[in-house]
């Protein structure tokens, strides 16, 4: 058993290293500290400058409930919050118009589904049933509509709390690579995609002619199945809407390698979401390019240009090139991590915390108080590393 965990840890994480890194204070392009820092090391920003007649990009804490609105943004606003799940990944997106989920897991023992759950009902309003709540708490008496959910591959700190999100809210579409990974979390996830009396389920696969698929010793059948191919492009609002760059449904031989990249319009911001797609193994970012962010500069250099970069791999050696953030050219870097290593290695890498920092990017991170967590009442509960250094960025028109 302690083997196979072994074996699990490094396929999470790519490539192993047999020295774990720590966060560096990286420096922005005129010196001073940027935000991503640990608690007694500067504040985050509260915006992004902008150039004439671009948008407002402006950054807000999550220290409560009370911090989420439950208003959605006004007509030409969007908010991007991302949610600390401790190791893993989840990101929630908001139009006036919209809303959509990507991703929505952890690797942490200590963390619960109920987290990513009781964000999105602080944001949209409680829904679903008494599973869908703290326990002892009273079960919403409604059910919410939520958009669109992606699962950018099928590990576990992307996806854990997918299942209890898909059951607890009225999930309008379902996007996955389609690669199948034979794990509990996967199978619960699809399990409750097929229940659902709403969700159409996408995938980069061929939809089987059952509309069947076998999952760890369950045969899950999913009648609303479709098919969806690179370059496709689905609208999110009046004026929003994301592009598939990347997705893979093959059997390769770490899901990393499907992840579903996409470029997401938000009025003139451009967002890109990575998911944990690579270049390859673990190596300095002066490396050369390989396998995803080289196919996404050879195919799609101009569609990757983006304001804000959620970077891939949780700040991993194994991502974020410096030949793919010279084409991206953010200006907010987006680094969603925790204490749980990865193999021997606590993400993200001081190395990419510090290209980020030479690109001119800020960064924000997720990671800021895992040791130890000022808040009380965090949203999704006290226990675990989550919870504590959510952030809410906001686009406001210029």
């Amino acid at each position: 058993m302690r083997a196979a965990l072994v074996a699990v840890l490094a396929v999470l994480a790519g490539c192993p290293s047999s020295t774990p890194s720590k966060p560096t204070t990286p420096t922005g392009p005129t010196g001073p500290p940027i935000e991503g820092q640990g608690p007694t090391e500067g504040k985050p920003p509260t915006e992004v400058p902008p150039a004439p007649g671009e948008p407002k990009i402006s950054i807000g804490e999550v220290k409560s409930p009370d911090d989420v609105s439950r208003t959605p943004p006004p007509d030409g606003t969007y908010r991007i919050h991302m949610i600390d799940v401790g190791t893993g990944l989840a990101i929630f997106i908001q139009g006036h118009d919209f809303n959509m989920l990507y991703d929505g897991g952890t690797g942490d023992p200590a963390e619960k589904p109920l987290r990513v759950v009781a964000y999105l009902a602080a944001a949209l309003g409680e829904s679903g049933d008494s599973t869908c709540v703290a326990k002892g708490a009273p079960a919403p008496k409604q059910r919410v509509k939520l958009d669109h959910v992606v699962l950018s591959h099928p590990h576990l700190d992307h996806g854990s709390a997918l299942d209890l999100v898909v059951h607890c809210f009225d999930v309008q579409h379902v996007w996955d690579s389609g690669r199948i990974n034979q794990a509990a979390f996967y199978r619960d996830f699809l399990e409750a995609v097929g229940k659902s009396a709403t969700a159409r389920y996408h995938t980069a696969g061929d939809v089987p002619n059952d509309h069947t698929v076998g999952v760890k010793g369950a045969e899950i059948k999913i009648e609303r199945w479709e098919r969806f191919s690179e370059g496709d492009t689905v609208r999110l609002g009046e004026s929003a809407k994301f592009t598939i760059l990347h997705a893979d449904a093959k059997d390769k031989p770490d899901p990393n390698q499907n992840s579903v990249v996409l470029a997401v319009q938000l009025g003139p911001t451009r967002l890109l979401l990575m998911g944990d797609a690579e270049s390859g193994p673990r190596e300095d970012p002066s490396a050369p390019l390989g396998d995803v962010e080289e196919f996404l500069v050879d195919q799609h250099a101009s569609d990757i240009k983006a304001d804000i970069l959620q970077v891939g791999h949780h700040g991993s050696k194994t991502s974020s090139r410096r030949a793919f953030l010279d084409v991206v050219k953010p200006k907010l870097a987006l680094v969603s991590s925790g204490p749980k290593k990865y193999a021997t290695v606590v993400l993200p890498d001081a190395e990419i915390i510090k290209v980020l920092g030479e690109i001119g990017a800020q960064v924000l991170r997720t990671d800021e108080h895992d040791a130890s967590c000022p808040l009380e009442k965090r949203i999704g509960g006290d226990s675990g590393p989550g919870g504590c250094d959510s952030k809410i960025i906001r686009i406001d028109p210029p």
